[in-house]
């Protein structure tokens, strides 16, 4: 806003503001989580202030989309489909809110996107998601039309509904330079995104065989009663050479990779790289049958023995050990609220701390961190 309308104009807004959300405002820090009602606040002043119409509303949500999907992000969704990133763009709704439930889909010829639930119902909100949502889809690979909300929770509908046409010239992982040791992390926490089997198993075989080379891949998985499943299957047995990896987590098997190796010159980097991912894949694989809880097989003095490393290693406080216990569990900033009887934007506080001492970007990475790497 200060690079578009100026300073003065910035600190007019801001007056517009009461003593206590500027106070929020000058305070708050990029890698944070905060009170979606404050952001509406400020676009509702913005509003008023500058008549803004729908072209900046949807000007702002494009910067949000380029800010929030950073170079990281951004290169991870050139590994994925498109059509498999439209599919899943809940995914990144839940990196900056946790309120709503987004759903979105792609006939063909138009993306269309559905939102209940949100915290707020305010139209000028929505115009903002909807330039998020154009942004985006060009970030897929896209070619977006005419952005349209039909309909809008503001005028008495059920669900925001937002929708584009939609033009994907092709429907396939962009060709970009391969994973590196480097992109380890990056990529395990990406993995970790994905809240179900079936979307992380059709996400890790396309990355392994678009962007490692491999000519084949099997991931299997454990299901009811620990029987072994095939979640996903990908190319044809060639010449390249078989790897077989058992995923485990806290010493117990969760599924297994068995892949081809490209042969070349190559092989032993992609070797390397796989052999490191492998203990986050498993983590991945694992979290969608214990969102809500720890592994079932970890019993509880394994739940205390990683809460005592955390301690030591991160030096928590009490009551940052407190949180960080029920984030493991998975448990929703309501929730954690309403157990220590303290307010969720207290909770976001210890929240936002933990992911800036565990280096996480969110907080499926940081739940992956504890029971992988504590």
């Amino acid at each position: 806003m200060c690079e578009r309308f100026g300073e003065s104009a910035w600190e007019a807004l801001l007056g517009r503001l009461s003593t206590e959300d500027r106070g929020q405002i000058a305070s708050v820090d990029p890698a944070s989580w905060y009170d979606i009602r404050l952001l509406e606040r400020l676009i509702t002043a913005l509003c008023q202030h500058f008549k803004a119409d729908d072209a900046l509303l949807l000007e702002l949500g494009r910067f949000d989309a380029d800010r929030e999907l950073s170079t990281v992000h951004r290169w991870f969704l050139r590994l994925m489909r498109p059509s498999f990133a439209i599919r899943h763009m809940n995914v990144y709704w839940r990196r900056s809110h946790d309120t709503g439930h987004w759903r979105s889909w792609w006939n063909g010829t138009e993306v269309s996107a559905e939102l209940r639930e949100w915290a707020v119902t305010n139209r000028a909100m929505c115009m903002t998601l909807l330039g998020y949502m154009g942004r985006t889809l060009e970030l897929f690979g896209g070619r977006v039309a005419r952005l349209e909300h039909p309909q809008c929770r503001a005028e008495g509908h059920a669900a925001c509904l937002f929708r584009t046409p939609l033009e994907l010239p092709v429907d396939e992982p962009r060709p970009g330079r391969r994973p590196t040791r480097a992109d380890i992390s990056s990529v395990a926490r990406e993995l970790a995104q994905y809240p179900d089997r079936e979307a992380l198993a059709e996400a890790l075989v396309t990355l392994l065989r678009f962007q490692f080379g491999c000519s084949r891949v099997e991931l299997w998985g454990t299901g009811q009663e620990e029987q072994v499943q095939l979640l996903g299957v990908s190319g044809e047995h060639g010449p390249g050479e078989g790897r077989r990896f058992v995923l485990e987590v806290a010493g117990r098997a969760v599924g297994r990779l068995e892949v081809e190796l490209p042969r070349g010159p190559g092989q032993r980097g992609v070797d390397e790289v796989l052999t490191e991912l492998v203990p986050w894949i498993a983590i991945a694989l694992e979290m969608p049958r214990t969102s809500r809880s720890p592994p079932p097989e970890v019993e509880e003095s394994e739940l205390e023995r990683r809460l005592r490393r955390a301690r030591e290693t991160a030096q928590l406080t009490r009551r940052q050990l407190e949180v960080l216990e029920l984030v493991a569990r998975g448990k929703t900033n309501k929730e954690i609220a309403a157990a220590l009887g303290r307010s969720e934007g207290t909770v976001e506080v210890h929240v936002t701390n933990l992911l800036r001492k565990y280096g996480a970007s969110n907080r499926a990475g940081l739940v992956a961190l504890f029971w992988g790497k504590l």
